[in-house]
């Protein structure tokens, strides 16, 4: 549920930056604004916000649901999965043991645990960009 939370957060910031370079387009002069003066909102539709949420929370539903699929979960690594191909791989590439902080611990950890806060938010990221991308493409 607090992945959730921090999805939302993250759209919530993404749609409210009033950034004018969003609708900037080539061969444009970038808008001049006179002190004081406010900036202009960007004018999302309610198109793009669906696409985008629907890839931010896609994500982060399946990120955890796809590591565990892979073999990582919160009893270790699963006997012959690609988890533990791809340990037994990097151990034979080290010497005999897999370094602490690669990508199979921490894959193993967000089995074990689940994704961390930051790692939530890149995901969601991810996910929007994805998202966003594929509205480009099919719309």
């Amino acid at each position: 549920m607090l992945h959730l939370v921090y999805t939302v957060l993250l759209l919530s910031a993404a749609f409210n930056t009033g950034s004018s370079l969003l609708s900037y387009e080539k061969g444009s002069s970038l808008p001049s604004y006179e002190k004081g003066s406010s900036l202009p909102s960007v004018d999302i539709g309610c198109s793009t916000v669906a696409w985008v949420a629907a890839g931010a929370v896609t994500a982060v539903v399946a990120a955890p649901l796809a590591v565990g699929a892979l073999g990582f979960t919160a009893a270790g690594i699963s006997a012959g999965s690609a988890a533990a191909s791809a340990m037994s791989t990097l151990a034979v590439m080290n010497g005999g043991a897999t370094a602490a902080g690669g990508i199979v611990a921490t894959l193993q950890s967000a089995g074990a645990i689940g994704l961390t806060a930051s790692a939530t938010a890149a995901v969601a990221g991810t996910g929007a960009t994805v998202g966003y991308a594929a509205k480009s493409v099919i719309e």
